[in-house]
């Protein structure tokens, strides 16, 4: 029997269209494009005219292929934590949410206060973490950041770390892996299998296998989400990223290797069927890894 936890995703409520973040320079605008600046991307087709990818249209997303539950996870460019609460609240069968907290004074009762709202798991991405709008002196071995994780963990909260690519600043294994060592009853998620890209070099690809050794910890695991971003130029189903699942697995263990997408912004790359098709055409997984991947990994790092 197959079955699928897509721990990776992402909404947009219905109120977003046109609302503005002056702070990281960003405003929503029609047929999913994210404006930053003079630049932006999108973040979901271009076909979704008014630019919603709500808490229903994802469940409606999951009854249609299968999903029984989805991880919405959030950025601090876009922070959303009252729709992810309602989200949850709405659907607590179905989703669990993650919630963004920053380092400033109350930061322990807004902890507090989202974890009684329902939401399971912390979110940091250290790309906008770390931007000069924000924290960018910030790093593992932060006071306030081990902060955050050492109270995460008294909440029993997963924190889950996008670590940014291998070329920016805060992309450093050796201090998370101390951190996450620190903290042995905590359960993390690392994004995007650690951040490896095409264009990496020789010396990144080595930081990278760094960045997999923080995953063989205990209490560590390793989302798969958004290979179609990363590897787009190749087009699915991804050859070099199911190489890259090979060394993974290989380095971690199938145990901690978890599927998730990314959408909304990956069905600009593929459709939501290719993203689950891809890894049964990885030749490096057994169907019990399978199951590992797709569900019982999930419901493990995140307690669902």
């Amino acid at each position: 029997m197959k079955r699928y936890i897509d721990a990776h995703v992402h909404i947009t409520p219905d109120t977003a269209l046109g609302t503005r973040n002056e702070r990281f320079g960003t405003e929503v605008m029609p047929y999913g494009y994210l404006k930053m600046g003079e630049e932006g991307f999108y973040t979901m087709p271009p076909y979704i005219h008014d630019s919603q990818f709500t808490k229903d249209t994802l469940v409606k997303l999951m009854d249609v292929y299968g999903v029984e539950k989805s991880v919405i996870l959030q950025s601090l460019m876009s922070p959303q934590n009252e729709a992810v609460a309602e989200a949850v609240e709405k659907y607590p069968d179905r989703l669990a949410g993650a919630m963004v907290i920053e380092p400033v004074d109350g930061w322990e009762e807004q902890m507090e206060y989202w974890s009684r709202r329902g939401l399971s798991a912390v979110k940091f991405e250290m790309r906008a973490y770390t931007s000069p709008a924000a924290y960018p002196d910030i790093r593992y071995d932060d006071p306030r950041m081990l902060g955050m994780f050492e109270k995460a963990q008294e909440l029993k909260l997963t924190v889950t770390i996008d670590p940014a690519p291998v070329d920016f600043p805060v992309y450093e294994p050796e201090k998370l892996y101390r951190a996450v060592e620190s903290f042995p009853r905590l359960h993390v998620v690392l994004c995007h299998m650690g951040y490896p890209r095409p264009i990496d070099t020789t010396k990144r690809r080595e930081r990278w296998k760094q960045m997999l050794s923080t995953a063989c910890l205990p209490n560590c695991w390793l989302d798969v989400s958004a290979m179609p971003d990363f590897f787009d130029s190749e087009g699915w189903p991804y050859p070099t990223a199911l190489k890259l699942l090979k060394e993974a697995k290989d380095t971690v263990g199938a145990e901690k290797l978890i599927w998730g997408t990314d959408i909304s912004g990956t069905l600009n790359r593929a459709a939501y069927p290719q993203m689950i098709e891809m890894f049964y055409r990885a030749d490096c997984l057994e169907e019990k890894e399978l199951d590992q991947l797709f569900y019982q990994n999930a419901r493990d790092a995140y307690r669902l």
